[in-house]
């Protein structure tokens, strides 16, 4: 399988890396990531690749309670709303893992059975679920699904999310994979709004959710590299900052463009939010791979890169010139005067403020 990180093997986040970054036109086994920090443990008959118990009929289960989308053979569905329908496998061609360890997969999640939510909104919830795991069949539908799903997202209800997030963080990310594009950006869509009303439940899953993002940036479709860039935007401003930039440090310094380029710029969005004393600690880890960027072959890369050198400036002012001694004359010129520009707009920003607030 070709991998995004080949120059990334002696890494010490070689791991994390590769199961989280394949490009290959198969999706990575998701499950595995999604649900495996819960400590699953290798069996004898368990399948190495995906770290699941192999049980009787050759599927695999994580734990022994609430079943994910353990569902009987497909029929019609009419809608987003209908009841009348069951999830079709998922397609031979975009996951590369058993199509059974979907609908055997079951989580850990201790909860009660929506205390306060009816019992409409809960099947609408099931079937949207059902319907999703469809890859790449069924588009228009799925299309609905992600519709209504969106406008769930907006709805700030503990238990619906407690009973269902991973399962839909699960599927949208594995939705990321279809080979309609624009089932791939509403996905991306529907990622962003769960990010902007749930941010902490995305704790855990953070690494997995960042590079997946990133690397929609590869699509060659705009609209869906729009919706990625929108999503990324908005997991920065999520995303707790020194989680997020140590997740994006390695991509910055091991990943092609125009992944790099997507990394850097969500790593100046965090830094804008970060405290003086984080952003020192984690200098040692930023510092190479902005002036790696800053040595790229692609311009955007190297002026991103500035940027992002401007904005810890920004934060850190002085402390910043002694890592940065490998820089070039012109370099150091060039980037004291990106600082002097960014300076000047900030001063006469507060001046108009502080203008308006007198008038």
């Amino acid at each position: 399988m070709h991998f995004i990180f080949e120059k990334f093997q002696e890494s010490p986040y070689q791991s994390l890396m590769l199961k989280s970054m394949a490009v290959d036109p198969n999706c990575v086994p998701l499950l595995q990531q999604l649900v495996g920090r819960e400590g699953v443990a290798l069996s004898p008959g368990s399948d190495a690749r995906l770290g699941l118990d192999v049980v009787e009929g050759g599927r695999t289960a994580l734990d022994n309670k609430t079943s994910l989308l353990n569902t009987p053979s497909p029929r019609s569905f009419s809608g987003p709303r209908s009841r009348e329908f069951s999830p079709y496998g998922y397609g031979d061609t975009i996951c590369t893992y058993d199509k059974s360890a979907l609908k055997e997969a079951v989580f850990d999640d201790d909860v009660e059975q929506f205390r306060d939510f009816g019992p409409d909104h809960s099947d609408l919830v099931a079937d949207l679920l059902k319907e999703l795991s469809n890859h790449n069949e069924r588009s228009e539908e799925r299309k609905g699904a992600l519709v209504e799903l969106l406008k769930i997202t907006r709805e700030d209800s503990a238990a619906v999310w407690d009973e269902h997030f991973k399962t839909i963080l699960l599927l949208l990310l594995e939705t990321l994979c279809d080979k309609d594009h624009t089932i791939r950006a509403l996905a991306l869509r529907v990622l962003k709004e769960i990010l902007r009303n749930q941010p902490a439940r995305f704790r855990n899953y953070a690494e997995l959710t960042i590079m997946k993002t990133l690397e929609a940036h590869k699509d060659s479709h705009k609209e869906v590299v729009r919706a990625a860039e929108e999503a990324a935007s908005t997991l920065a401003g999520s995303i707790h900052p020194e989680q997020c930039i140590k997740v994006l440090c390695p991509i910055v310094q091991t990943a092609d463009y125009p992944i790099n380029l997507a990394a850097i710029k969500m790593q100046t969005k965090v830094i804008e939010r970060i405290t003086k004393d984080s952003l020192l600690q984690l200098l040692p880890d930023i510092i190479p791979g902005l002036l790696q960027g800053y040595d790229n072959t692609e311009s955007s890369v190297r002026k991103a890169s500035v940027f992002c050198l401007v904005a810890i400036y920004s934060v850190i002012g002085e402390e910043l010139k002694p890592h940065l001694a490998q820089l070039t004359g012109s370099k150091m010129k060039l980037l004291n005067l990106y600082i002097k520009r960014a300076q000047t707009t900030n001063s006469n920003s507060s001046s108009s403020s502080d203008v308006s607030s007198h008038s």
